[in-house]
């Protein structure tokens, strides 16, 4: 399997994706390396907050039959809006139990993206290592900022998968309620809930 292409332009959440990706548990991960199914956990906390050291993730990648690469790309003002970026902020905030913010996040750079449809380049939008750990937020994250990029454009990332029940983003009922009513119909037929307006950042 030759995936480690995929994983050549941004550290952030390699082990778990290539993990998922090759269906390796952390405890067989761990068995690879010698060490306990905890200290995986820990090298991919380490990974996401950026304190990992990369001959550990050398490592951890090797043990997968993976090898990394590094590369550089210039930061422009839309750095922070490209599909790499915005999956690890939305991870950081669920892994902070935030998803107001993880929606906030994924509204915001949608709209940014919308408002400007050259201002990512195919590279950059194509560009995306790793993915939202949990699956619905992943959905959520494919429709709405895939949306956002003309379809002429659109990476196969983008693609996305009805859930199999529903699920309401909000744990509010008052916004279940209006979520009920107010879902865009391209969000109700993935089996997602969310109030309209809580899409909205303008």
């Amino acid at each position: 399997m030759n995936i480690s292409s995929s994983y050549t332009c941004r550290m952030s959440d390699l082990i778990r994706a290539a993990r998922d990706e090759l269906g390796i548990t952390g405890a067989e991960l761990a068995a690879r390396l010698g060490v306990t199914a905890g200290a995986v956990s820990q090298m991919e906390r380490s990974e996401r907050s950026g304190s990992i050291r990369l001959d550990t993730l050398s490592r951890a990648l090797e043990a997968m039959q993976l090898r990394l690469r590094l590369s550089m790309t210039p930061v422009t003002a839309y750095a922070d809006y490209t599909p790499a970026a915005v999956t690890d902020r939305v991870n950081e905030a669920l892994d902070r139990r935030e998803p107001s913010l993880a929606l906030r996040v994924i509204s915001h750079a949608a709209d940014v993206i919308a408002s400007d449809v050259d201002a990512l380049s195919a590279v950059e939008l194509a560009d995306r290592p790793s993915t939202i750990k949990d699956e619905r937020w992943e959905q959520l994250f494919r429709a709405v900022y895939g949306r956002a990029i003309s379809e002429s454009r659109r990476p196969d990332w983008a693609a996305t998968s009805r859930l199999p029940r529903r699920w309401y983003v909000s744990r509010f009922p008052s916004l279940q309620e209006k979520a009920k009513a107010t879902t865009p119909d391209y969000l109700r037929a993935l089996n997602i809930y969310v109030d309209a307006n809580s899409l909205s950042t303008r």
